[in-house]
């Protein structure tokens, strides 16, 4: 198969059944208001492209079983951290200093649980504005356990951004098992996976939590929606000479053609996907009579599925960019 000549991805593992919640067209149409009210989009064309996105069907298709209001939230959290990392990842290529000062504030908006002075300054009126109010909506929802786990997630994820913006700095590539690893900090899976909890009004119990397959569970659902996103943008990013794909991590390393570099990325997808059932099927054997950990289960399902379905609806991608899926038996 090409792709504008080059080569695609081929088909992917995918045995997860798709779901969406019955509230996603009034979340968009919400969506669209709420970041037209926080100044979010401003520049030329950002209504169209933002409408285009559906950013409100990747969180439908996330929490399918989540009520109206808090699909609102969990999608006012999404497209606050897509509008930050483009910020980040503008900023920290043009002036670095600023917004390395940008991502302390951020951390220390939610450890203090109210804006710093600074805040406004180091992200801009609108966007400051718009962390600190589903901030507050979603504080008086968790315990200080789960906040201080999230904030961990956060400051990660900005560890992450971090990171790959020194790197494009330095034009340096990075090692594969260092992409692995801040690959999964850089795609924020951890802190949107926190967010399942409040979306549905519970707090996973503490035995869950410190469970090995629960942890190899979310770690390889991070992993299979980073490597797909991978597989679908490693030929923009080869275009712009961004080193950021595994992909390109393989090709590298082990000294691959660009085809058998996307096959390497295929296969550990698949791998990965395999190990999340496995972990899964313990999970259910051993924690299914809590409804809590049905639900923060559940969802990692709906995050891996819809993370792929999302991917085909949405406007930031082409249908011939994505991967096809292909169940176990085919």
């Amino acid at each position: 198969m090409t792709y504008r000549g080059q080569l695609s991805a081929p088909s992917v593992l995918c045995p997860f059944t798709p779901r969406i919640s019955p509230h996603a067209d009034a979340v968009q149409r919400w969506s669209l208001h709420w970041a037209t009210r926080h100044g979010l989009l401003e520049r030329p064309g950002a209504r169209a492209t933002f409408a285009k996105a559906r950013f409100a069907n990747l969180m439908c298709r996330a929490h399918p079983d989540a009520a109206e209001p808090e699909l609102r939230l969990a999608t006012a959290w999404l497209i606050s951290i897509f509008v930050l990392d483009d910020l980040l990842e503008r900023a920290l290529v043009r002036d670095p200093e600023p917004a390395r000062a940008a991502v302390n504030e951020v951390v220390r908006l939610l450890r203090d649980q109210q804006p710093a002075p600074v805040l406004d300054a180091a992200l801009g009126r609108p966007l400051a504005s718009a962390l600190g109010e589903v901030w507050r909506r979603t504080e008086p929802r968790v315990s200080p356990a789960w906040r201080e786990r999230f904030v961990g997630h956060v400051a990660d994820y900005l560890a992450g951004t971090l990171w790959e913006a020194g790197n494009r700095i330095a034009d340096r590539p990075p090692l594969l098992d260092e992409y692995r690893r801040m690959r999964h900090h850089s795609a924020a899976t951890d802190m949107f996976f926190d967010l399942i909890e409040p979306m549905h009004g519970v707090e996973l119990p503490a035995g869950l939590v410190e469970d090995p397959d629960f942890a190899t569970a979310r770690r390889t659902a991070g992993t299979v929606i980073g490597i797909f996103n991978d597989l679908i943008s490693w030929p923009k990013e080869a275009a712009v000479g961004d080193h950021h794909n595994i992909v390109f991590s393989f090709q590298r390393e082990h000294r691959l053609e660009l085809d058998e570099a996307v096959l390497a990325a295929v296969a550990e997808h698949d791998a990965r996907v395999l190990e999340f059932q496995v972990a899964r099927d313990r999970l259910e054997a051993r924690w299914w009579g809590d409804p809590s950990s049905v639900i923060g289960v559940g969802d990692l399902v709906h995050w891996i599925r819809g993370n792929v379905d999302w991917s085909l609806e949405s406007g930031r991608y082409t249908p011939e960019e994505v991967p096809a899926q292909r169940r176990p038996t085919e």
